[in-house]
């Protein structure tokens, strides 16, 4: 049986597998955002989605890019500042501001994603057209199986909430249940120098 479909360890996981690829053929790509145009990959997320997609709502822009909507305003923050993205006013209502990339922000697009489509022909030279119509069905298939997963919890019960100390306070809670005072003192130490470091 494939390990894919029945893992043997952590290594044969596909999200491991995964994110392994996402590394090697996103490292050119994440040196080209940031060694030439300045830009980080989510800031380039942002200004793609709303260069093909037009002006839209903040909570619009996080669905179509699904990043979290706090993450998206901290980004669109730094991409204002930065002079690729504008801030564009509903004249019926005000308080209903849209973004859009502004001439900067298009300007970029049309000179980044050429050189990112190019890396990507690079990366998918090894496969022919119909494999790679075979591995695009798949993505898709696997990409909306992983929504669906997702929207039922993943078969995982429990969730650390980092207002309450997150997976922190879930260790710690465990070696108190194990009677470990060991673990308890080795995490309020870290804890202890996490502090220091911070301050």
């Amino acid at each position: 049986m494939s390990r894919l479909r029945d893992p043997r360890e952590h290594d044969d996981l596909l999200n491991y597998q995964l994110k392994r690829l996402l590394r090697l053929g996103g490292s050119p790509a994440i040196r080209l955002c940031e060694g030439q145009y300045g830009v980080t990959r989510q800031e380039w997320r942002l200004i793609a989605a709303l260069t093909e997609g037009g002006a839209m709502s903040p909570s619009s822009l996080a669905e179509r890019a699904e990043f979290d909507p706090a993450r998206v305003a901290k980004t669109l923050a730094s991409l204002v500042e930065k002079g690729f993205v504008c801030r564009v006013t509903n004249a019926d209502d005000r308080r209903r501001a849209s973004v859009a990339t502004t001439a900067a922000g298009k300007r970029l697009y049309t000179q980044l994603f050429p050189q990112l489509a190019l890396i990507n022909r690079r990366l998918m030279e090894v496969l022919d057209e119909d494999e790679a119509a075979v591995l695009e069905n798949l993505l898709a298939r696997l990409t909306e199986r992983a929504r669906q997963v997702h929207a039922a919890g993943g078969g995982v019960e429990a969730r650390a909430d980092r207002r309450l100390g997150g997976s922190r306070r879930v260790l710690s809670l465990a070696a108190r249940a194990n009677d470990s005072p060991r673990l308890d003192k080795l995490i309020v130490r870290d804890i202890a120098v996490g502090t220091r470091k911070s301050h």
